[in-house]
């Protein structure tokens, strides 16, 4: 019986390139047109703000999805469920490369969101199918890197493409990746569900988990940190290309200086994370890394007031990169511990974990969108918005909590 179990493990099991594509397609979605904001501002006649907004639409769409696509793939099978989130991310890049207006490039975004996160949500699930307990961390570890790689190569892609084909053809690109995905899921992606559950997307199923995961003690801190810290990323990656073109007066190549300093830090910081996990008390890693997040916020709203409102892109990228340290460290532990609880109810919490963290993030896009004044200050003050809320938040939650845990909770 264990033999025929472990054999139909191994047949099920996925090529990891495929879990990793799988993965990365959302994040790369993410960023990889923001190089081009500026160009389609001036193109569209549309204020940059608005422009932003394109972010917020995607991540609120792809935060309310994600509370579907976990149990339509307990319902129906990864498979038919992850075709479906492709087609449709097809179907958002095809309207965005059709527009000549803000309102049908927004609910192309809005369409894209939608299909964004079944790449993530299924491959999770599929590693959970297919991958034995021993197998799954190192299984993580390699498509998660594909996962925190792809948001930085986006926007060095989409810089290149926008200067040499407009910015249409970033969503020429936004079409063809999902494209492959869906032959590349239909091609080699195996079912991996064993036996659907016919109830799983019952109201009454759905509402119990949800509270199930809500009610459990820490779940909200721990989400609502890695959603700030994760709204100060993407508050970087929409206001970066107006401050480095529009601000600035830099050429475009420079945002390719911006993503790669931001990844360089964002690996300092989750390397850094990685090697003090078994050696320091989770807290202490969250503390420290929202300190560096706050900053690096004050620090670059210093460089903003002291150099008048102008300056040059080198004097930001210091305190933008200390930020991100500070972001790679809080991230993985926060994730790690909302989900630590809970086992079989690990799909539901996933499911609203990041609901709620994307939902936190695209809430920060908007007040960035909304705040949009074409200046040097603009990301400074969210950064500082985010940054200051989440320190109050971990303030807030050691006072109720009382003494530090146990070192088995480490």
């Amino acid at each position: 019986m264990v033999a025929a179990v472990r054999a139909a493990r191994k047949t099920a099991a996925p090529a990891l390139w495929l879990l990793a594509f799988m993965m990365a397609v959302g994040p790369f979605g993410d960023t990889e047109y923001t190089p081009a904001m500026p160009a389609m501002a001036k193109a569209l006649h549309a204020d940059y703000g608005m422009i932003q907004f394109t972010m917020a639409a995607y991540l609120a769409a792809s935060a309310v999805s994600q509370l579907v696509f976990g149990p339509a793939s307990d319902r129906w099978g990864r498979r038919p469920v992850m075709l479906f989130g492709a087609v449709v991310l097809s179907a958002g890049a095809l309207l965005c490369m059709l527009s000549f207006s803000i309102a049908p490039l927004i609910g192309g975004r809005f369409i894209q969101g939608v299909g964004a996160c079944a790449g993530g949500v299924i491959a999770d699930a599929v590693v959970r199918d297919a991958f034995s307990t021993k197998r799954r961390q190192r299984v993580y570890a390699k498509i998660n890197a594909a996962f925190a790689v792809a948001p930085a190569v986006g926007p060095v892609a989409g810089t290149y493409i926008a200067h040499a084909f407009g910015w249409h053809a970033n969503f020429v690109l936004l079409l063809a990746v999902p494209l492959a995905l869906t032959y590349s899921v239909w091609r080699w992606l195996p079912e991996t569900l064993r036996k659907p559950h016919p109830r799983a997307l019952e109201r009454k199923r759905l509402w119990r988990n949800a509270r199930e995961v809500l009610g459990t003690r820490g779940f909200l801190f721990y989400v609502a940190v890695g959603g700030l810290c994760v709204g100060v990323v993407y508050a970087e990656l929409i206001g970066a290309p107006d401050l480095v073109i529009n601000v600035l007066h830099q050429g475009s190549g420079a945002i390719v200086v911006v993503a790669i300093a931001i990844l360089v830090a964002f690996v300092i910081g989750a390397g850094a994370c990685a090697w003090l996990t078994p050696r320091v008390q989770h807290l202490a890693i969250i503390g420290g890394g929202l300190a560096l997040v706050l900053a690096g916020s004050i620090l670059l709203m210093l460089v903003a007031l002291l150099a008048d409102g102008k300056g040059n892109l080198a004097t930001y990228l210091l305190p933008i990169g200390i930020s991100f340290i500070g972001v790679g460290l809080t991230v993985p532990v926060s994730t790690a511990r909302a989900i630590a609880p809970f086992g079989d109810n690990a799909g539901a919490a996933s499911s609203v974990l990041g609901f709620l963290r994307m939902g936190i993030a695209a809430l920060g896009t908007i007040a960035m969108s909304a705040l949009h004044m074409g200046s040097v200050y603009d990301i400074p003050i969210v950064f500082l918005a985010l940054s200051v809320t989440a320190v109050v938040l971990f303030c807030t939650y050691l006072g109720l909590r009382g003494k530090p845990p146990d070192p088995a909770a480490r």
